[in-house]
Parts: C-alpha cells; sequence; structure tokens
C-alpha cells in the first residue's frame, strides 16, 4: 500500500497553511459569536482540512499519472515504468483460494469484524494474498506480483454469520456476530495495472560478462577450498600465472550461465516501484478513462473538504 513520507506530508502542510493565511486575511477578524472557538472543534477542522489537502494532491497525483502513461502491449513494452490491459489468468501450479469463501481466484483480501459489546465492529483477522498471478493482453503474458499495490474497485462481498460459522440474512446483520468482507480478483477478469515492468531471460537482457566474472572470482575468493584447487604449486597462495587461470575459468563458466539464459524464454515481470511518486496500481475497470475518473472524484471530493474544513476553521478562528 502506499505510505506517504515525511518529505511529502510537511510539503502540503506547508502548501495548506499558505492557504490558510491567505483566507485568514478576507476574511473577519471575529467570529460570529465574538466568543473564543472551541479548541478541539478548531483542531480538528484544521486537520481535517490539511487531510483533505493531502488526499486530494494524493488521488491527483495518480490520475495524473494514468493519464500521461499510455498502455503498453506486453510482447513489446519498454523496460520501466508501464501501464498494462488484460485479463487475469492463474500460473500453473496449486490454485489461490479465497480464505472465507474458498473461491478459486488470483488474488484476494479478506477481513473478519466481530461486534462488541458497544454493538461496534472490531477487526480480529485481516489478510491479503501475495501469490503470483498472470494478465494475458493477447501479445504476451506477464507475471504480476501483488505485494506492495493499491487493488482498486476489485469485487467485494459481504456476509454476516453467528458463532457456528452459519450466514445469516438479517438486515444490516442485525443479531449477527461476525462480519466476513471478501474482496477478489477472477480468473478472466480485466485488468489495468500499471508498475515497474521488467523482462529476465531471453536474449533481450545485455549480459554484463566482465561484471559477472568479478562478482564469481569474489565469491571464489572467499571460498578456501575453491582456491586450493588453483593453488597448483602448492606454497598456500595463488600466483599470479595461477590467478590467471582461475579468471579464465571463471570466464568460460560464466560464458556457459549466459548462453544457458540466452535460450530461456522470456519472462516478463510487474512489480511494486519502491518510490511513491510511480503507484503501483492493480485496477478491475474495463475503460482507462473510468479509472482515471475515479481518482479525479475522490481528488475532486478530498479538495472540497479541505476547503469547507477551512472556511469553517478561518469562521471560528479569533
Amino acid at each position: 500500500m502506499y505510505r506517504p513520507s515525511l518529505k511529502a506530508t510537511l510539503l502540503f502542510a506547508a502548501l495548506w497553511l499558505g492557504f490558510f493565511l491567505l483566507l485568514r486575511q478576507l476574511a473577519p477578524t471575529t467570529n460570529l459569536g465574538g466568543q473564543p472557538p472551541p479548541v478541539p472543534l478548531l483542531a480538528l477542522l484544521l486537520a481535517a482540512a490539511v487531510a483533505g489537502l493531502y488526499g486530494a494532491l494524493h488521488f491527483g497525483r495518480r490520475a495524473w499519472r494514468l493519464a500521461d502513461t499510455p498502455i503498453a502491449r506486453i510482447r513489446s513494452a519498454p523496460q520501466g515504468y508501464v501501464e498494462l490491459y488484460g485479463r487475469a489468468r492463474l500460473l500453473p501450479g496449486p490454485p489461490i483460494l479465497a480464505p472465507l469463501s474458498y473461491l478459486p481466484c488470483a488474488w484476494y483480501r479478506y477481513r473478519v469484524e466481530e461486534r462488541t459489546s458497544g454493538n461496534r465492529w472490531w477487526p480480529v483477522d485481516s489478510g491479503e494474498s501475495d501469490g503470483l498471478f498472470l494478465i494475458d493482453d493477447g501479445t504476451a503474458q506477464c507475471v504480476i506480483d501483488p505485494e506492495g499495490a493499491e487493488c482498486i474497485k476489485t469485487r467485494r462481498d459481504v456476509w454476516y454469520g453467528n458463532v457456528s460459522g452459519a450466514r445469516t440474512h438479517a438486515l444490516w446483520g442485525i443479531g449477527a456476530t461476525y462480519r466476513y468482507t471478501e474482496q477478489r480478483i477472477l480468473p478472466g477478469e480485466e485488468l489495468h495495472a500499471i508498475g515497474l515492468f521488467r523482462t529476465v531471460g531471453g536474449l533481450r537482457e545485455v549480459p554484463d560478462t566482465q561484471g559477472e566474472v568479478a562478482a564469481l572470482l569474489e565469491r571464489w575468493k572467499r571460498d578456501p577450498q575453491r582456491m586450493t584447487l588453483f593453488d597448483r604449486r602448492r606454497n598456500g597462495r595463488v600466483d599470479p600465472d595461477e590467478w590467471e587461470a582461475a579468471r579464465r575459468a571463471a570466464r568460460r563458466q560464466i560464458e556457459r550461465e549466459q548462453l544457458q539464459r540466452a535460450v530461456e524464454p522470456e519472462t516478463h515481470l510487474l512489480a511494486d516501484t519502491g518510490d511513491s511518486a510511480r503507484p503501483f496500481i492493480i485496477a478491475a475497470f474495463r475503460e482507462e478513462g473510468r479509472l482515471i475518473n475515479y481518482f479525479r472524484l475522490w481528488a475532486t471530493g478530498c479538495l472540497l473538504a479541505a476547503l469547507l474544513a477551512g472556511g469553517a476553521a478561518l469562521r471560528l478562528w479569533p
């Protein structure tokens, strides 16, 4: 999931402070009743305004990233930050089963909540799939590693149950003990995914023979038994000519490994970028425009909330 950095938080707080001071110059110097405003309420409004501004920039940046990144075809996609569109597929092997419904799926997230004595829902269990799955756009397939992804608009089921585990069909779960929430991406479902794309194997990679040889020799240096094999004179050290023979042996081994990798099929992988400025998003939207509008709507709502909270705080400020 997205984790805001301290630098970004401070920047957004500074932007809001400048916005607040600007509006302060245009507002009356006393509140409506002439009484000091309640401090907790004022602090709450200011916090809501800062959070709203942060959310507007957060979701707005996602909309901008999606609009600015063209959809690539997997077979010809460039290495780096790309957006893909296709259908979810399963990898060979044991199936991925959603833990609550036991339905086969490509990805899942679940939450179990228990009703407390105060008639509130308290989380008791939750989890998320980290199993790999595929996206297929008709030209090729790409492995998706969902760890760290922001999954939105996926299938979501909510139901209620009692202590015995039996489901209850009461309206809004009245009288139920547990509430179950499960999100899933099903095989064959249409997806948009944007993240870090890279290809391993095949002939696309340019081998760094010199670097690989140096790394292999470094590993051999830390292996006394290996170095004994190159000490042909048995004098307890590897002489320059013996070291040169070791270098040639390392180069032959690296070349054999590179040749073996060259004949292996290409494997495409989409994963988290590790950069908050380039989010990793998986969305069950068919049209890219709907996905962009989804983030724009959230950005607009957060901005409106920030303006309303800021305006209310400004009216209360003594």
